[in-house]
């Protein structure tokens, strides 16, 4: 054995012996994580908002709550802040934040000769109005919901822009958050606005369930719904939570108290609902897509149609048996596996011909409800049957409350999931959400980790501050817009960004926001600047995806 050779076994030994010792950190402190414990539940984000009153700071500096409280974090440190920007900086900033958009000169030129008092605030107002805001907000959303143009493998759908209109309609309509929640997470089960047979946009805001990044690929069932299922916890409880809850699929989670069952009873719930299938390769056609008219009329209509699709469906479904008994044997006979293939799609040509017959009927990438129960727990995550664990009845994070669905509950559990994240004493959803506002607006969040509340995350650097405007939140309706006019009209949010020789030598990061982050523009900006300063940039809302896709009706 060489000396390389040996090296290289001993940098894998060392490797694996590090991750035994990080992943068994709950043993070695003799912390059961399967019981969740009041010392749990003292953790700083587990606990309810703490009701604060605004500093009362002795300093005409202070023109907003949110300036009362930087202000006494800075005096506690001996710092000073630094001096307010000017005008055109100042509009610049809050014009790419909000719009991701440059001012125009006019706008600068208005703005410059406003010596009132409410300058600031009539311009934040003026963004707000703009349907830009709630286009450039959108991408935020999207980016961490894992949105996509088009979903599928081997045939696709991009159906997925009918969310992404929505969200940007619900930002610029100023939807209160618990409501976008809600409509997220249990659209197709609100009370109908527009008549029995017809839904509304809440059916379309399902999408955010049905973009996952799991492999449509997989041909057993049980498994994919696995993935599926795991996909919808991971990014439910990261983007409203700020909690790594897909991390306890396997076993409990090893750093925040979320016991493996914890998992398997929200892994219920969504294993309870229905997903559109795309397509692949074992399962070429869309499947369990929701008709906007209704279920029950759809099938109405479709029903003479579907039988004349039944015959070539079975033919379709013989022909494709038969080439993979090519795949996976040698089978003697004339015919190759390429002929085979041949037949195959001249049969899925000539069922084409008849799906083309079917009536336009208007459908949504969205979600609907299926057979209820309860899972049972899937020892090392594997959802075969030799595998399975306790049976845990369908309900919510024990460090949270840990609340059951009731036995006379009906339906998958999701609309009692969104009411549950709304909930006023629920500490996790307004402190999240508020601080990825701030990040947004500042660069970093008052929690520097914005999709990590957890153990493993770092804790807020202003925490009264942050427990203020969660609860300001709430206070004024969940209402996003509201929590940035008060943002960016603090003088917190004016500061420039110039360096100060005694603060850098105490926070050189910045953390207690004596001066504003320097920040790049990202590249939608960059671009889209280029395009207004040359005139070429196009308004447009953008529609559906402009790139070709696969039509198939079922």
């Amino acid at each position: 054995m060489n000396s390389h050779f040996k090296l290289l076994l001993l940098r894998r030994f060392s490797f694996l012996l590090l991750a035994a010792l990080l992943c068994s950190l709950a043993g070695l402190n003799g912390k059961d994580r399967s019981v969740v414990t009041d010392e749990d539940r003292q953790f700083w984000s587990f606990q309810p908002l703490k009701k604060t009153s605004p500093p009362i700071v002795d300093n005409s500096w202070v023109k907003s709550p949110i300036d009362g409280y930087v202000l006494r974090k800075l005096q506690q440190a001996n710092q000073r802040p630094a001096p307010e920007t000017t005008k055109r900086v100042w509009l610049r900033r809050v014009s790419y934040s909000l719009t991701g958009l440059p001012p125009t000169l006019g706008e600068l030129a208005e703005f410059e000769a406003d010596g009132s008092r409410e300058a600031h605030a009539r311009v934040v107002d003026r963004l707000l109005s703009s349907r830009h805001y709630g286009e450039h907000w959108a991408s935020h959303w999207l980016d961490g919901v894992r949105y996509v143009q088009e979903v599928g493998y081997y045939n696709f759908t991009n159906l997925g822009w009918r969310y992404r209109d929505w969200v940007i309609r619900s930002l610029n309509n100023d939807m209160p958050y618990d409501d976008f929640i809600v409509h997220q997470l249990a659209g197709d089960l609100l009370p109908n606005p527009n008549g029995e047979n017809v839904y509304g946009d809440g059916l379309v805001a399902t999408g955010f369930l049905c973009m996952g990044n799991y492999d449509d690929q997989e041909s057993d069932k049980d498994r994919l719904y696995s993935e599926v299922a795991d996909d919808q916890i991971d990014v439910v409880t990261r983007q409203f939570l700020g909690l790594t809850v897909s991390c306890a699929r396997c076993h409990d989670h090893k750093f925040d108290p979320i016991p493996t069952a914890d998992y398997y009873a929200l892994y219920g719930i969504f294993n309870s609902s229905v997903y559109p299938h795309a397509g692949a390769e074992h399962q070429p056609y869309r499947k369990d897509f929701t008709y906007r008219v209704g279920q029950k009329q759809a099938n109405e209509i479709l029903k003479p149609f579907r039988e004349r699709l039944a015959n070539w469906d079975k033919k379709e479904r013989d022909k494709f048996y038969e080439y993979r008994l090519f795949q996976s044997q040698v089978v003697k006979g004339p015919k190759t596996r390429q002929s085979v293939w041949a037949e195959l799609g001249e049969i899925r040509t000539q069922r084409a011909e008849v799906a083309r017959t079917f009536p336009p009927l208007e459908i949504a990438f969205a979600i609907s409800e299926g057979t209820a129960g309860d899972a049972y727990i899937q020892k090392q995550g594997d959802p075969g049957k030799r595998t399975q664990g306790e049976l845990v009845r369908r309900g919510f994070l024990q460090v949270l409350g840990g609340q059951k669905l009731s036995a006379s509950a009906k339906g998958s559990g999701r609309l009692q999931l969104a009411d549950w994240l709304t909930h006023p004493n629920n500490p996790l959803t307004a402190r999240v959400m508020v601080n990825r506002i701030w990040h947004y607006h500042f660069g970093r969040g008052l929690v520097p980790t914005p999709s990590d509340f957890g153990v493993r995350g770092t804790a807020p650097t202003h925490p009264a501050l942050l427990d203020y405007l969660a609860g300001q939140f709430m206070k004024n309706g969940w209402s996003v817009k509201q929590m940035h006019r008060a943002i960016m009209t603090s003088r917190t949010y004016r500061l420039a960004n110039d360096d100060h020789t005694a603060n850098l030598a105490v926070d050189p990061g910045n953390h207690f926001l004596w001066r504003a982050n320097r920040r790049r523009l990202d590249a939608e900006q960059l671009r889209d600047a280029l395009l207004v300063f040359s005139g070429e940039l196009d308004r447009t809302p953008g529609g559906r995806h402009p790139f070709p896709h696969h039509l198939t009706y079922f």
